[in-house]
Protein backbone atom coordinates (compact mmCIF):
# COMPACT_ATOMS: atom_id res chain seq x y z
CA UNK A 1 0.00 0.00 0.00
CA UNK A 2 1.35 3.41 -0.96
CA UNK A 3 1.41 6.39 1.37
CA UNK A 4 -1.38 8.01 -0.66
CA UNK A 5 -3.71 5.09 0.10
CA UNK A 6 -2.74 4.67 3.77
CA UNK A 7 -5.78 5.71 5.88
CA UNK A 8 -3.49 6.51 8.82
CA UNK A 9 -1.77 9.30 6.86
CA UNK A 10 -3.58 12.67 7.01
CA UNK A 11 -3.57 14.60 3.73
CA UNK A 12 -6.09 17.30 4.62
CA UNK A 13 -5.86 19.11 7.95
CA UNK A 14 -9.33 19.98 9.25
CA UNK A 15 -10.39 22.88 11.49
CA UNK A 16 -10.78 20.92 14.78
CA UNK A 17 -7.20 19.64 14.43
CA UNK A 18 -5.68 23.14 14.71
CA UNK A 19 -4.35 25.07 17.69
CA UNK A 20 -6.17 28.37 17.01
CA UNK A 21 -3.95 30.54 19.24
CA UNK A 22 -0.97 29.57 17.09
CA UNK A 23 -2.77 29.42 13.75
CA UNK A 24 -4.31 32.93 13.75
CA UNK A 25 -1.14 35.07 14.25
CA UNK A 26 0.95 32.88 11.94
CA UNK A 27 -1.72 33.06 9.24
CA UNK A 28 -1.82 36.87 9.51
CA UNK A 29 1.98 37.10 9.26
CA UNK A 30 2.10 34.76 6.26
CA UNK A 31 -0.68 36.64 4.41
CA UNK A 32 0.87 40.04 5.11
CA UNK A 33 4.23 38.90 3.72
CA UNK A 34 2.71 37.59 0.49
CA UNK A 35 0.52 40.69 0.01
CA UNK A 36 3.53 42.95 0.49
CA UNK A 37 5.57 41.16 -2.18
CA UNK A 38 2.79 41.03 -4.77
CA UNK A 39 1.04 44.37 -4.22
CA UNK A 40 2.53 46.02 -7.38
CA UNK A 41 0.64 43.47 -9.50
CA UNK A 42 -2.58 44.40 -7.67
CA UNK A 43 -2.01 48.07 -8.48
CA UNK A 44 -1.17 47.37 -12.14
CA UNK A 45 -4.20 45.10 -12.55
CA UNK A 46 -6.51 47.86 -11.32
CA UNK A 47 -4.95 50.42 -13.68
CA UNK A 48 -5.18 48.11 -16.69
CA UNK A 49 -8.82 47.30 -15.98
CA UNK A 50 -9.76 50.97 -15.68
CA UNK A 51 -8.12 52.22 -18.90
CA UNK A 52 -10.15 52.25 -22.10
CA UNK A 53 -8.62 49.76 -24.52
CA UNK A 54 -4.82 50.43 -24.53
CA UNK A 55 -5.00 54.21 -24.22
CA UNK A 56 -2.43 54.38 -21.39
CA UNK A 57 -0.57 51.09 -21.03
CA UNK A 58 0.14 48.40 -23.61
CA UNK A 59 0.27 45.61 -21.05
CA UNK A 60 1.44 44.49 -17.63
CA UNK A 61 5.17 45.07 -18.12
CA UNK A 62 4.57 48.44 -19.78
CA UNK A 63 2.33 49.47 -16.87
CA UNK A 64 4.97 48.46 -14.31
CA UNK A 65 7.88 50.21 -16.04
CA UNK A 66 5.88 53.32 -16.97
CA UNK A 67 4.58 53.71 -13.43
CA UNK A 68 8.09 53.47 -11.97
CA UNK A 69 9.61 55.77 -14.62
CA UNK A 70 7.11 58.61 -14.26
CA UNK A 71 5.88 58.24 -10.69
CA UNK A 72 8.76 56.55 -8.88
CA UNK A 73 9.14 53.09 -7.34
CA UNK A 74 7.14 54.08 -4.24
CA UNK A 75 4.10 54.64 -6.48
CA UNK A 76 3.81 50.85 -6.89
CA UNK A 77 2.69 50.79 -3.25
CA UNK A 78 0.03 53.50 -3.42
CA UNK A 79 -2.87 52.52 -1.18
CA UNK A 80 -0.80 49.70 0.33
CA UNK A 81 -1.52 50.55 3.99
CA UNK A 82 -5.26 50.77 3.35
CA UNK A 83 -5.11 47.56 1.33
CA UNK A 84 -3.58 45.75 4.30
CA UNK A 85 -6.72 46.31 6.31
CA UNK A 86 -7.88 43.43 4.11
CA UNK A 87 -6.00 41.19 6.54
CA UNK A 88 -9.00 41.36 8.88
CA UNK A 89 -11.67 40.24 6.36
CA UNK A 90 -9.04 37.84 5.00
CA UNK A 91 -8.74 36.20 8.41
CA UNK A 92 -12.54 36.15 8.72
CA UNK A 93 -12.68 34.52 5.28
CA UNK A 94 -10.25 31.70 5.97
CA UNK A 95 -11.60 30.91 9.45
CA UNK A 96 -15.18 30.93 8.12
CA UNK A 97 -14.10 28.70 5.26
CA UNK A 98 -12.38 26.17 7.53
CA UNK A 99 -15.19 26.10 10.10
CA UNK A 100 -17.93 25.84 7.45
CA UNK A 101 -16.08 23.13 5.52
CA UNK A 102 -15.66 21.14 8.74
CA UNK A 103 -19.34 21.42 9.73
CA UNK A 104 -20.53 20.76 6.17
CA UNK A 105 -19.71 17.10 6.83
CA UNK A 106 -23.26 16.71 8.12
CA UNK A 107 -24.62 17.82 4.73
CA UNK A 108 -22.32 15.95 2.33
CA UNK A 109 -19.16 13.88 2.33
CA UNK A 110 -18.20 15.12 -1.14
CA UNK A 111 -15.03 17.19 -0.61
CA UNK A 112 -15.64 19.33 -3.72
CA UNK A 113 -19.19 20.30 -2.68
CA UNK A 114 -18.02 21.02 0.86
CA UNK A 115 -15.20 23.22 -0.43
CA UNK A 116 -17.43 25.10 -2.88
CA UNK A 117 -20.14 25.75 -0.28
CA UNK A 118 -17.61 26.81 2.36
CA UNK A 119 -15.79 29.14 -0.07
CA UNK A 120 -19.02 30.87 -1.14
CA UNK A 121 -20.16 31.27 2.47
CA UNK A 122 -16.79 32.68 3.54
CA UNK A 123 -16.88 35.26 0.73
CA UNK A 124 -20.39 36.38 1.66
CA UNK A 125 -19.27 37.04 5.24
CA UNK A 126 -15.88 38.63 4.43
CA UNK A 127 -17.20 41.07 1.81
CA UNK A 128 -19.08 43.07 4.45
CA UNK A 129 -15.71 44.46 5.57
CA UNK A 130 -13.69 43.88 2.40
CA UNK A 131 -15.81 45.97 0.00
CA UNK A 132 -15.14 49.42 1.57
CA UNK A 133 -11.41 48.66 1.84
CA UNK A 134 -11.34 47.59 -1.82
CA UNK A 135 -13.00 50.81 -2.97
CA UNK A 136 -10.65 53.15 -1.08
CA UNK A 137 -7.48 51.23 -2.01
CA UNK A 138 -8.49 51.09 -5.70
CA UNK A 139 -9.03 54.85 -5.80
CA UNK A 140 -5.62 55.35 -4.20
CA UNK A 141 -3.99 53.02 -6.73
CA UNK A 142 -5.20 55.28 -9.56
CA UNK A 143 -3.80 58.53 -8.14
CA UNK A 144 -1.22 59.96 -10.56
CA UNK A 145 -2.17 57.62 -13.41
CA UNK A 146 0.10 58.78 -16.24
CA UNK A 147 0.03 58.65 -20.01
CA UNK A 148 3.42 59.76 -21.35
CA UNK A 149 3.52 60.99 -24.94
CA UNK A 150 -0.12 60.19 -25.75
CA UNK A 151 -2.30 62.10 -28.17
CA UNK A 152 -5.77 62.74 -26.80
CA UNK A 153 -8.80 63.77 -28.79
CA UNK A 154 -10.72 66.64 -27.22
CA UNK A 155 -13.61 68.82 -28.36
CA UNK A 156 -11.15 71.33 -29.89
CA UNK A 157 -9.10 68.76 -31.75
CA UNK A 158 -6.10 66.60 -30.89
CA UNK A 159 -3.93 67.63 -27.98
CA UNK A 160 -0.47 66.18 -27.45
CA UNK A 161 0.17 65.20 -23.87
CA UNK A 162 3.77 64.58 -22.82
CA UNK A 163 4.58 63.11 -19.41
CA UNK A 164 1.45 64.57 -17.85
CA UNK A 165 -1.04 63.19 -15.41
CA UNK A 166 -4.17 61.81 -16.99
CA UNK A 167 -7.29 63.02 -15.22
CA UNK A 168 -10.91 63.58 -16.16
CA UNK A 169 -9.89 67.17 -16.96
CA UNK A 170 -7.69 66.33 -19.95
CA UNK A 171 -9.38 63.16 -21.15
CA UNK A 172 -13.05 63.56 -21.81
CA UNK A 173 -14.10 60.39 -23.53
CA UNK A 174 -11.13 58.03 -23.58
CA UNK A 175 -11.01 57.52 -19.80
CA UNK A 176 -13.67 56.97 -17.20
CA UNK A 177 -14.44 59.77 -14.76
CA UNK A 178 -12.97 59.04 -11.36
CA UNK A 179 -12.12 60.94 -8.18
CA UNK A 180 -9.68 63.76 -8.89
CA UNK A 181 -6.94 64.22 -6.28
CA UNK A 182 -5.27 67.69 -6.29
CA UNK A 183 -1.54 67.65 -7.11
CA UNK A 184 -0.62 69.47 -3.92
CA UNK A 185 -1.67 66.56 -1.71
CA UNK A 186 -0.40 63.65 -3.82
CA UNK A 187 2.78 63.26 -1.81
CA UNK A 188 0.85 62.46 1.37
CA UNK A 189 -0.95 59.12 1.57
CA UNK A 190 -2.88 60.33 4.59
CA UNK A 191 -4.20 63.42 2.76
CA UNK A 192 -5.06 61.29 -0.29
CA UNK A 193 -6.90 58.83 1.94
CA UNK A 194 -8.76 61.65 3.72
CA UNK A 195 -9.71 63.33 0.43
CA UNK A 196 -11.02 60.12 -1.15
CA UNK A 197 -13.00 59.18 1.97
CA UNK A 198 -14.62 62.63 2.01
CA UNK A 199 -15.60 62.39 -1.66
CA UNK A 200 -16.99 58.87 -1.22
CA UNK A 201 -18.92 59.89 1.90
CA UNK A 202 -20.64 62.75 0.06
CA UNK A 203 -20.85 61.21 -3.40
CA UNK A 204 -24.65 61.13 -3.31
CA UNK A 205 -25.04 64.89 -2.94
CA UNK A 206 -26.93 66.76 -5.67
CA UNK A 207 -27.34 70.38 -6.67
CA UNK A 208 -30.82 70.51 -5.20
CA UNK A 209 -29.95 69.15 -1.77
CA UNK A 210 -27.46 69.90 0.95
CA UNK A 211 -24.47 67.55 1.17
CA UNK A 212 -25.51 64.47 3.08
CA UNK A 213 -23.38 61.90 4.84
CA UNK A 214 -23.89 58.42 3.39
CA UNK A 215 -22.07 55.09 3.61
CA UNK A 216 -23.52 53.93 0.28
CA UNK A 217 -20.39 55.03 -1.56
CA UNK A 218 -18.28 52.57 0.44
CA UNK A 219 -20.52 49.75 -0.77
CA UNK A 220 -20.55 50.69 -4.45
CA UNK A 221 -20.71 47.47 -6.44
CA UNK A 222 -21.21 45.42 -3.27
CA UNK A 223 -23.54 42.87 -4.84
CA UNK A 224 -21.44 42.24 -7.95
CA UNK A 225 -18.32 42.16 -5.76
CA UNK A 226 -19.88 39.62 -3.41
CA UNK A 227 -21.15 37.57 -6.34
CA UNK A 228 -17.73 37.67 -8.01
CA UNK A 229 -15.76 36.57 -4.95
CA UNK A 230 -18.35 33.95 -3.99
CA UNK A 231 -18.22 32.53 -7.51
CA UNK A 232 -14.41 32.66 -7.54
CA UNK A 233 -14.25 30.82 -4.21
CA UNK A 234 -16.85 28.30 -5.37
CA UNK A 235 -14.56 27.53 -8.34
CA UNK A 236 -11.15 27.90 -6.66
CA UNK A 237 -11.51 25.59 -3.66
CA UNK A 238 -13.10 22.59 -5.45
CA UNK A 239 -10.48 23.02 -8.21
CA UNK A 240 -7.73 23.08 -5.59
CA UNK A 241 -8.85 19.78 -4.06
CA UNK A 242 -9.55 18.31 -7.50
CA UNK A 243 -6.05 19.03 -8.85
CA UNK A 244 -4.53 17.85 -5.59
CA UNK A 245 -6.52 14.60 -5.73
CA UNK A 246 -5.57 13.97 -9.36
CA UNK A 247 -1.86 14.35 -8.62
CA UNK A 248 -2.17 12.06 -5.60
CA UNK A 249 -3.93 9.48 -7.80
CA UNK A 250 -1.14 9.68 -10.39
CA UNK A 251 1.42 9.29 -7.63
CA UNK A 252 -0.43 6.25 -6.24
CA UNK A 253 -0.53 4.65 -9.68
CA UNK A 254 3.12 5.41 -10.47
CA UNK A 255 4.83 5.64 -7.06
CA UNK A 256 8.34 5.66 -8.50
CA UNK A 257 7.62 8.28 -11.19
CA UNK A 258 7.72 11.44 -9.12
CA UNK A 259 7.45 10.97 -5.34
CA UNK A 260 6.75 14.60 -4.47
CA UNK A 261 6.16 15.96 -0.95
CA UNK A 262 2.47 16.73 -0.37
CA UNK A 263 3.30 20.40 0.21
CA UNK A 264 4.80 20.60 -3.31
CA UNK A 265 1.68 19.00 -4.78
CA UNK A 266 -0.48 21.54 -2.94
CA UNK A 267 1.71 24.40 -4.18
CA UNK A 268 1.14 23.19 -7.75
CA UNK A 269 -2.60 22.75 -7.23
CA UNK A 270 -2.97 26.34 -5.92
CA UNK A 271 -1.79 28.17 -9.09
CA UNK A 272 -3.72 25.72 -11.31
CA UNK A 273 -6.88 26.56 -9.36
CA UNK A 274 -6.18 30.28 -9.75
CA UNK A 275 -5.66 29.82 -13.47
CA UNK A 276 -9.07 28.12 -13.71
CA UNK A 277 -11.04 30.62 -11.60
CA UNK A 278 -9.33 33.72 -13.06
CA UNK A 279 -10.00 32.73 -16.67
CA UNK A 280 -13.67 32.10 -15.89
CA UNK A 281 -14.34 35.27 -13.88
CA UNK A 282 -12.16 37.96 -15.53
CA UNK A 283 -15.02 39.89 -17.25
CA UNK A 284 -16.86 40.16 -13.92
CA UNK A 285 -13.72 41.45 -12.22
CA UNK A 286 -13.23 44.14 -14.88
CA UNK A 287 -16.86 45.22 -14.46
CA UNK A 288 -16.55 45.31 -10.66
CA UNK A 289 -13.45 47.52 -10.82
CA UNK A 290 -15.14 49.95 -13.21
CA UNK A 291 -18.20 50.22 -10.97
CA UNK A 292 -16.18 50.83 -7.83
CA UNK A 293 -13.79 53.49 -9.16
CA UNK A 294 -16.05 55.41 -11.54
CA UNK A 295 -17.30 58.62 -9.96
CA UNK A 296 -20.66 58.51 -11.70
CA UNK A 297 -23.11 55.99 -10.26
CA UNK A 298 -24.48 53.77 -13.00
CA UNK A 299 -26.23 50.43 -13.28
CA UNK A 300 -24.27 47.21 -13.71
CA UNK A 301 -25.91 46.38 -17.05
CA UNK A 302 -25.09 49.84 -18.39
CA UNK A 303 -21.41 49.46 -17.55
CA UNK A 304 -21.31 45.91 -18.93
CA UNK A 305 -22.85 47.19 -22.18
CA UNK A 306 -20.30 50.00 -22.34
CA UNK A 307 -17.43 47.57 -21.74
CA UNK A 308 -18.71 45.35 -24.52
CA UNK A 309 -18.88 48.33 -26.89
CA UNK A 310 -15.32 49.37 -25.98
CA UNK A 311 -13.59 46.00 -25.81
CA UNK A 312 -15.76 43.34 -27.45
CA UNK A 313 -14.13 39.95 -26.79
CA UNK A 314 -11.04 41.65 -25.35
CA UNK A 315 -13.02 41.98 -22.13
CA UNK A 316 -12.02 38.36 -21.47
CA UNK A 317 -8.32 39.31 -21.59
CA UNK A 318 -8.39 42.89 -20.26
CA UNK A 319 -5.86 43.09 -17.44
CA UNK A 320 -5.72 39.30 -17.55
CA UNK A 321 -1.92 38.97 -17.62
CA UNK A 322 -1.57 41.13 -14.52
CA UNK A 323 -4.45 39.34 -12.81
CA UNK A 324 -3.09 35.89 -13.70
CA UNK A 325 0.42 36.90 -12.63
CA UNK A 326 -0.94 38.14 -9.33
CA UNK A 327 -3.43 35.34 -8.65
CA UNK A 328 -1.19 32.41 -9.67
CA UNK A 329 1.93 33.66 -7.89
CA UNK A 330 -0.24 34.77 -4.94
CA UNK A 331 -1.80 31.29 -4.76
CA UNK A 332 1.61 29.63 -4.87
CA UNK A 333 2.93 31.64 -1.93
CA UNK A 334 -0.33 31.81 0.01
CA UNK A 335 -0.87 28.04 -0.22
CA UNK A 336 2.71 27.42 0.84
CA UNK A 337 2.16 29.69 3.87
CA UNK A 338 -1.39 28.45 4.52
CA UNK A 339 -0.54 24.73 4.48
CA UNK A 340 2.74 25.24 6.36
CA UNK A 341 1.01 27.28 9.08
CA UNK A 342 -1.65 24.57 9.39
CA UNK A 343 1.04 21.94 9.94
CA UNK A 344 2.87 24.10 12.49
CA UNK A 345 -0.45 24.76 14.28
CA UNK A 346 -1.42 21.09 14.59
CA UNK A 347 -2.53 19.88 18.00
CA UNK A 348 -0.06 17.51 19.63
CA UNK A 349 -2.19 14.37 19.11
CA UNK A 350 -2.10 14.80 15.31
CA UNK A 351 1.61 15.47 14.89
CA UNK A 352 3.40 12.66 13.11
CA UNK A 353 0.23 11.66 11.22
CA UNK A 354 0.30 14.45 8.63
CA UNK A 355 2.12 13.92 5.38
CA UNK A 356 4.53 16.64 4.41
Amino acid sequence: MSESDDPRIIHDIDWPMLNKSRYVPLNLLSTFTVRSLLYPFTLVRTRLQVQVQSSIYKGTWDALTTTVRYEGFRSLYKGFLVYNFQLVPGLIYITTFEATRSHANILTKNEYLRAGFAGSTASLVAQILACPIDIISQHMQLVGLTSPGKKIRTKDGITSVSDTTVTEANITRRQIRRIHVPKEIRNSNYLIFKHICKIVLYENESNNHKPRLSLKGFYRGYFISTFLFSLTSAIWWPSYYFYQRQMLNIEARFPNLFPLPLLVIQCIAGPLSSLTSTLLTNPLDVCRTRIQVEQERRKVMQIMHELWQEERFKIFTKGLTARLSHSCVYSLFIIFGYETVKRISLKEEYKGQVRW
